[in-house]
């Protein structure tokens, strides 16, 4: 029953430095910490939150348009909660075709469809669509910003607080760089968010037959192999931002950076970090959830129910690490009726000294039905 995972590691460092894939990067060894210029900057474990790199990672800073994670996730949780839906029709109104900065070039007093106005705020940062967004889903910015600040406080973020939803220079409206990180986790992960976060460029058709050339404000969406989207953010004051996420085989990064001089070094900056990232450290697979691990049998049972386990259990560890684990589980004695997704074991993650340094429920991937008194019965009759 019991299966051993052995992980032996072995790091060849390079005799000299690793080129990050854009072409402003300059070159730096594999296991040196990057150098990083941006007033801040957090790079961390999607999966497990551990910290990889991290520069006044808790400073109280402007951060521009990269406010427009948290837009997104009010109006996400909305459309998750359903109501409001991807193709309702939003009313453009003076104040929101008036905004300033970057810009859909909405026109006011047309209607736009919800998951439009979505697109142009995930790959163009428009000003407009997001304030026409926040009166459609509050009624109001100022509304909007409350919701915005009631979405900081249930994640616990100490050092953010908005004043508008858009990111324009405003006193008393920051962030840090690892509240940031939390904010983009509530993001990242939806499907429309997705959908829009790699484009690179795009036509958007208004409502009279006009086009805006949409094109995505992250440029490492062109240049860094495995990013799966960010949002930029720019002001004079907040200087040059970006949040973004990338993945490769089973590692996935978030980073931030806050306060770089210009465009150029934001995106190298940020380049370095994820290769830093990727070079020195690896997810290893512990326990895969996707993968059964027996079959289980109840006390008046009419049928079996694979067991799987209710999640993954990984671990985030540098490259040079050796690792040494095993696992053993039991299945409890159970009665029918169950239904699917019921504890009926546990998976147990042993160290090389067989002490238990992780744990993880198994469950059913179906209901085991009971066996009826007469079908019990005529199983007794047949035994004699």
């Amino acid at each position: 029953m019991k299966k051993t995972i052995c992980f032996i590691l072995f790091v060849f460092m390079l005799a000299f430095g690793l080129v990050v894939p854009m072409p402003e990067t300059t070159a730096f060894a594999e296991n040196a910490m990057p150098e990083i210029t941006s007033k801040s900057a957090y790079l961390v474990d999607y999966q497990t939150g551990t910290v990889v790199f991290e520069k006044n990672a808790d400073e109280r800073l402007p951060i521009a348009s990269m406010t427009k994670l948290a837009s997104l996730s009010v109006v996400f949780d909305y459309l998750s909660k359903g109501i409001i839906k991807e193709n309702d029709l939003v009313t453009v109104t003076e104040t929101a075709a008036a905004v300033g900065g970057s810009s859909a070039f909405l026109d006011a007093g047309s209607r736009y469809k919800v998951c439009d106005l979505i697109k142009t705020v995930v790959i163009a940062s428009a000003n407009d669509s997001t304030v026409a967004l926040a009166e459609f889903v509050a009624g109001s910015e100022e509304t909007f910003v409350s919701k915005m600040n009631k979405l900081s406080n249930s994640l616990r973020l100490e050092n953010t607080n908005f004043v508008n939803s858009t990111g324009l220079p405003a006193e008393n409206h920051y962030s840090s760089a690892k509240d940031m990180v939390e904010i983009y986790k509530t993001v990242c992960n939806n499907p429309l968010y997705k959908k829009y976060s790699k484009v690179w460029m795009e036509d958007f058709v208004h409502p009279s037959g006009r086009k805006t050339g949409l094109v995505n404000t992250n440029r490492l969406v062109k240049t860094f192999d495995g990013i799966e989207g960010g949002k930029t953010g720019y002001t004079d004051k907040a200087k040059f931002c970006l949040t973004a996420s990338a993945s490769r085989g089973n590692t996935r990064l978030v980073g931030v950076v806050i306060g770089a001089t210009d465009s150029k070094t934001r995106f190298a900056e940020m380049s370095k970090l994820f290769s830093f990232g990727f070079a020195n450290f690896e997810t290893k697979v512990i326990v895969n959830g996707d993968v059964p691990i027996s079959v289980a049998s109840a006390k008046n049972g009419k049928n079996n129910a694979t067991v799987y386990p209710e999640k993954s259990i990984v671990r985030f560890m540098p490259k040079s690490e050796n690792l040494e684990l095993s696992t053993d589980y039991e299945i409890y004695e159970i009665k029918a009726p169950l239904s699917k997704g019921e504890v009926v074991g546990k998976m147990f993650v042993f160290d090389k000294n067989n002490m238990v340094v992780d744990e993880v429920n198994l469950v059913t991937d179906t209901d085991i039905q009971e066996v009826g008194f007469k079908e019990r019965l005529e199983k007794i009759v047949g035994l004699w």
